[in-house]
Formats: C-alpha cells, structure tokens, sequence
C-alpha cells in the first residue's frame, strides 16, 4: 500500500482493535476504491492484525484459478473493470448513487466481487446466494460479513425473503444456463428487485465459440453452436453433469439482446458494456418492467 494510505489505514486499524467493525468499513471508503481493492487482496496481513480480525480473507490462488481461471492482481484488476462499470450505470440509469444500496450477489462464488461491493455498502445491506454449497463454504470461511445463502439450481425463489433489492449483479452466471434455467432465473429475479432498480447480467457474443475451447461431452462443435446461436439468438453446450428434472442446467452459453428482449419481456435492457480485459464477457443493465 502506498504512503498516502497510511493515515487511513492506521485509523481503520484503531478502529479494529476497538471491535468496531461498522468504523472499520467506514474508515476504509475513505480509501480510492482500488487501494481498498488490493487491502482485501492481502488479507489477512500481519502489518494489520486488528483489519485482519475484522476484513474477510482472500481465497487462495487455487481456488481464485478453480472458479475463475485467473487470481491475484489480474483477477482483481478485471473485477474493478466490473464494478466501475456497475457503479458508473447504476448511477447513470437508476439515477442515485450505489453508495447504501440494497445489494444481491446472484451466483456469489466464492465471494470475489462481494468483496468489493462493501466500498459501497454496508454489510448487513448484502446478500449472496449460489446453488454450490462449496461456494457458500468459501464465502463463510473467509468471514465475508453479509447473508449467503444456498440457492436452488433452477431457481423458481430465493432463499432470501427480500423483495427490493436495489441492485441484483450475476457475473458468468447466465454466460452457463441453459435456456430453461436462464428463463427461470431471470423470471425469479424480477420477483426480488425493487422498482427502479438495476439488474446486471453477463452474456457471451457469437465469437466465444470460435475463441475459446468446446467441452466434448455433447459431441457438438463450435461451428454447431455458432450457427445455432445465429438461427436462434441462443446456444447452449451442456457440460457432463448430473441433470435437474430431466435438463442439464450448466455448460457453456452465448445468446444475443435480441433472444432476451423476445423471451424475457419483464426487463428492458437500459445499456451495455464491456472491457478489453475480459472481452468475452458482454454487460448489460435491464430494469424491471
């Protein structure tokens, strides 16, 4: 961390020695938000044992690279991509700044932009749900304060009660459904968003087929896939895994704006959104209709 941090750093510090973990988060927004970014990253660290009882710990770089294919400077520089760009349009679309906001981590993993999001937020104002308990393992393991939750795999509800989430973010979530699991998803999702929020999801191009490499388990090709995402606006390869009521719920997706304006008419898609550090993984902002 640099010299310019430091008087924040060692108030946040005091703070947490004090048991005053409310300070302690308040303090550290006092930081720009990709300082408060690489902090997170080197929990726990022994310069700071009183943050490092109070911060949630970073996962390992193996499970950093199991869940996401990257760790450690990388991964978070591609994670500020995101939550910039989330924090950008919620302010330009919802029209309020995402600072108190009432948020929900769908498809948390093991909590890697959760981190971030208590720049904005306070914890008991976050929720994360994931239908793998590994990831809702990882999360409490690492003490990420907040609520996270199981959820189920097609998900007809959430096992939050909450109903007025101010911003519900999936990243790679809906880049691995299938159709029925994408349509039930975001039907859930409309039943959980508070009027006037902001829904963020990711979506993969038609290109993803020709760049990345195609699971073999279906016998299909990345040519199948490319032109049945061109015929249908939506293309779907499932993986080798255990069905849900007779459908294969995870694999590999690409789908276009047009499918999901015509097959999901409760959002209005309001923007859109990338990074050339992780240009396969395509933003787009909707509001409830």
């Amino acid at each position: 961390m640099y010299a310019y941090t430091k008087e924040t750093l060692s108030a946040a510090e005091a703070a947490a020695a004090a048991g005053d973990a409310g300070a302690v988060w308040r303090i550290l927004r006092g930081l720009c938000l990709d300082d408060f970014g690489e902090l997170l990253l080197h929990m726990p660290s022994p310069d700071y044992p009183g943050l490092s009882s109070v911060l949630p710990h970073m996962a390992a770089a193996e499970v950093q690279n199991n869940w996401t294919g990257n760790n450690g400077y990388p991964l978070l520089a591609q994670t500020l991509n995101f939550v910039r760009s989330v924090d950008y349009h919620f302010l330009t679309l919802a029209g309020r700044r995402l600072n108190g906001a009432k948020i929900l981590d769908f498809g948390c993993g093991f909590g890697r932009i959760a981190r971030l999001m208590y720049y904005f937020t306070d914890p008991d104002r976050f929720f994360g749900v994931d239908p793998w308990y590994q990831s809702i393992r990882l999360c409490k393991e690492s003490r990420l304060p907040g609520t996270f939750l199981i959820s189920d795999y097609v998900p007809r509800d959430l096992p939050v009660t909450d109903r007025d989430f101010d911003l519900i973010y999936c990243f790679s979530v809906f880049t691995h459904l299938s159709m029925r699991t994408t349509r039930a998803a975001l039907t859930t999702l409309r039943a959980h968003i508070a009027p006037g929020g902001l829904l963020v999801i990711t979506i993969r191009p038609e290109e993803y087929w020709h760049r990345s490499a195609v699971d073999p388990f279906s016998g299909r090709t990345a040519d199948d896939l490319l032109a049945e995402h061109r015929a249908t606006g939506f293309a779907f390869n499932p993986h080798r895994r255990d069905p849900i009521d007779g459908d294969i719920t995870y694999g590999d997706t690409s789908m276009t704006i047009d499918w999901l304006t015509r097959e999901c008419p409760e959002w209005t898609i309001r923007g859109l959104d990338r990074t050339l550090d992780d240009p396969l993984q395509i933003l787009l902002f909707l509001s409830p209709r």
